[in-house]
């Protein structure tokens, strides 16, 4: 369901009207809000990103091919040294690992779910550590 937050800074005084919108005042999105904030709550979710997400960094930065990795929690920009659209590629068709794109073309954006398990990590690990060993040997082979 759509919803949205809104927060003003208390010098602008809100007036009735000002700020509309299409969804305004759906309940059942309303419900479903308060609904997912009890789970993000109750299941820890902020804490399990947090801990997972640094742990996750660590090991990206040390792969081989990986020039930066930045970003909180589970938001994770890899940059690499190279344009990423044939890793992005084989990462999703021969994976099935669907990863982001930025408007630098050398990087790969990650925002899994917040529940996201250290399994599913690893298995992502390993998927994008076998494609950059492809692509890497390639861009090595085509440069002699």
């Amino acid at each position: 369901f759509p919803i949205a937050g809104v927060l003003i800074h208390p010098k602008f005084e809100a007036k009735y009207g000002l700020l509309g919108t299409t969804f305004g005042g759906n309940h059942l999105a309303c419900a479903a809000a308060i609904a997912v904030l009890e789970v993000i709550k109750e299941e820890n979710l902020i804490e399990h990103a947090h801990l997972l997400g640094g742990k996750w960094m660590s090991h990206l930065k040390k792969i081989e091919g990986v020039k930066e990795v930045r970003g909180k929690g589970l938001m994770i920009g890899i940059e690499f040294d190279f344009p990423i659209q044939e890793l992005k590629q084989m990462l999703t068709n021969d994976h099935h690992q669907l990863v982001g794109t930025a408007s630098n073309k050398n990087i790969i954006r990650l925002l899994p779910a917040l529940n996201i398990s250290q399994v599913e990590i690893d298995l992502f690990n390993q998927a994008l550590n076998e494609t950059l060993s492809i692509v890497l040997s390639s861009k090595f082979e085509t440069r002699f």
